[in-house]
């Protein structure tokens, strides 16, 4: 397809004829998917036979719907095979045309060989659905491809017919993205923080009842900052009482090191990235940028799609609660190792819902939420960034990113971190925490 694609241009003699050609060929374009795509170079040399007609800006689109869509073929083609002739062969596994996987035989009698062959059935299980999916995602860039190449094809006869025509709708040309479509080489925009007001601010009028209450929270404020380890909850409640409603940095490092959760989003955010970044380094790609979809950790969506949930401890439930994750890297290659240094970026908006309860004390949200409606208390942005590098063979990304040998998260000594607070901010050792963020409980 790549090829074709290229090719196209090359030949603009017989253009027409090539162009009744196309939509015949897209059924057999997947022989050529090796290679760059030259398209829209090649392609360009043809407007300047075609000045005062928009059929060179089309025979443009369409060679780089084949170049485009070629090399996305190849791309989820070359991880499908990745795991038919390296992974599930390596394994013994037998896998039929239809995606089908079958374990091997495990020898013996049971219980052992009971016990092992059902670690063999599973391990096939999850070839199956991994090939399964591919053949899925196969297909459907297929359909994409034939439409928006049909499509095009029939645009350009049309314009051949009537040159001064105006200029037809095509279909979108899609940037190279993973096979899971999360990751894609082209920039994705910034994604919006969502400001999901329920309480609407200043919007009411203050009452005694309410300074009583105030009084009530600012001692909760105050016993959280002497007594608990919620330096970063209290530090983020607390500028929310500054009410200026600007932007507050959190630090994320110390929620991966605290917060199994948090270290579990993180580490599945930085390996699936590795993947993603690892295929494209095998269509022939040597330098380039990666950015990923946002996540929103703490969803029942993340949480049955991907195994990511809510903070488990009260700091961080407090401080951050659900929010929004996503990444972008840069990724070289060297002979044949692969080095990416990514950033994974964590936002929020620290407000309170109408509705919801906060899961340590039961306390109702709306008790805070009305002090955002009598304009005392005003929410705001908050945001954090983890950076890592990691490094590995071509076609052998890691299959996690934890970086402290996988066990589970460590208080950091020096601020609120001991897990019994003994001497917690008095100790002579400089605290590993970031300065810009959460605050030592006053003396």
């Amino acid at each position: 397809m790549v090829t074709y694609g290229s090719q196209l241009a090359d030949r603009s003699a017989d253009f027409v004829r090539e162009v009744d050609g196309m939509g015949r060929d897209v059924d057999t374009v997947a022989k050529g998917w090796k290679g760059e795509g030259a398209a829209a170079a090649s392609l360009r040399a043809v407007s300047e036979k075609l000045t005062g007609t928009f059929i060179d800006e089309v025979a443009v689109r369409v060679g780089q719907y084949f170049a485009s869509y070629g090399l996305q073929l190849d791309l989820t083609k070359s991880s499908l095979l990745a795991i038919v002739d390296n992974e599930a062969a390596a394994a013994g596994m037998k896998i039929a045309d239809d995606g089908a996987v079958t374990p091997p035989k495990y020898p013996g009698n049971p219980p052992l060989a009971t016990i092992m062959q059902g670690k063999l059935n599973s391990e096939a299980s999850g070839f199956q659905e991994r090939i399964k999916d591919l053949l899925k995602v196969f297909g459907e860039v297929e359909e994409e491809a034939a439409e928006a190449i049909n499509k095009g094809v029939e645009r350009l006869e049309m314009l051949t017919k009537s040159p001064a025509a105006a200029m037809p709708q095509l279909s979108l040309l899609k940037p190279l993205h993973s096979t899971d479509g999360r990751y894609q080489i082209e920039p994705l925009p910034w994604p919006a923080i969502l400001h999901d007001d329920t309480f609407i601010y200043n919007t009411k009028s203050g009452n005694f009842d309410d300074w009583l209450n105030k009084q009530k929270w600012m001692a909760k404020l105050h016993g959280g900052e002497y007594f608990k380890n919620l330096d970063d909850a209290t530090a983020l409640y607390r500028h929310y009482w500054d009410n200026n409603g600007k932007p507050k940095k959190f630090d994320y490092d110390e929620a991966y090191n605290e917060d199994k959760s948090v270290k579990y989003a993180v580490d599945w955010e930085i390996s699936r990235s590795a993947v993603a970044a690892d295929q494209f380094v095998r269509t022939g790609r040597d330098r380039f940028q990666l950015t990923g979809q946002p996540v929103a950790v703490g969803s029942k969506q993340a949480a049955r799609d991907y195994g990511i949930h809510y903070p488990v401890t009260e700091n961080w439930q407090k401080a951050i609660g659900g929010y929004q994750q996503f990444s972008h890297s840069t990724v070289r290659v060297e002979g044949n190792r692969v080095t990416m240094d990514i950033t994974v970026e964590a936002q929020d908006y620290y407000d309170f819902d109408n509705g919801k309860s906060d899961l340590g004390t039961g306390a109702k949200d709306s008790e805070n939420g009305r002090f955002t409606e009598i304009g005392w208390a005003k929410p705001f942005e908050t945001h954090g960034r983890i950076t890592r590098t990691l490094s590995w063979e071509v076609g052998h990304p890691p299959s996690t990113a934890t970086v402290d040998g996988g066990s589970e998260p460590q208080r950091n000594p020096g601020r609120e971190d001991r897990t019994d607070n003994r001497n917690s901010g008095d100790g002579k050792r400089a605290p590993d925490n970031d300065r810009d963020t959460g605050a030592e409980r006053p003396k």
